[in-house]
């Protein structure tokens, strides 16, 4: 097991499929994913980080998506909760401000979790078009 910082390990950001591929984690990644860590005060958990091309197709990524490493690094990963009790809408969207807040370049608004990457280019900011304000009753 190899750890990358306090609170992440390596084998958390493996491509789900199986395959493989060998990656190296940005540390400016590992930086941020460590700062939402510390902000929160609870554990969070990696839902997805590299993929291969052929599980990003299947998961039906973006074909330019971060998870697709470059040059071998990883500069993206899903991120949620690991308490399932934290995964509310107002806690997930307390992930994502905090991620703005910080050092975020990519940043995206899930059902359940957010997408963060430290992409080289400009910021760019979106919520999926299945997340939206459940109505209680």
């Amino acid at each position: 097991m190899t750890r990358l910082s306090s609170h992440f390990v390596q084998s958390e950001f493996e491509c789900k499929c199986g395959c493989g591929i060998e990656v190296i984690v940005s540390q400016s990644l590992i930086n941020l994913l460590e700062e939402i860590r510390v902000s929160t005060g609870e554990p969070v958990r990696i839902t997805s980080g590299a993929r291969c091309i052929e599980h990003n197709k299947k998961v039906g990524g973006a074909s330019n998506s971060w998870h697709i490493p470059r040059n071998h690094t990883l500069y993206a990963s899903d991120i949620t909760y690991a308490n399932s009790s934290k995964r509310s809408q107002l806690g997930i969207l307390r992930l994502y401000i905090l991620a703005d807040q910080s050092s975020a370049m990519g940043l995206g608004l899930y059902d359940g979790r957010i997408h963060i990457d430290q992409r080289p280019s400009k910021r760019a900011r979106w919520i999926d078009s299945g997340w939206e304000w459940k109505k209680t009753t």
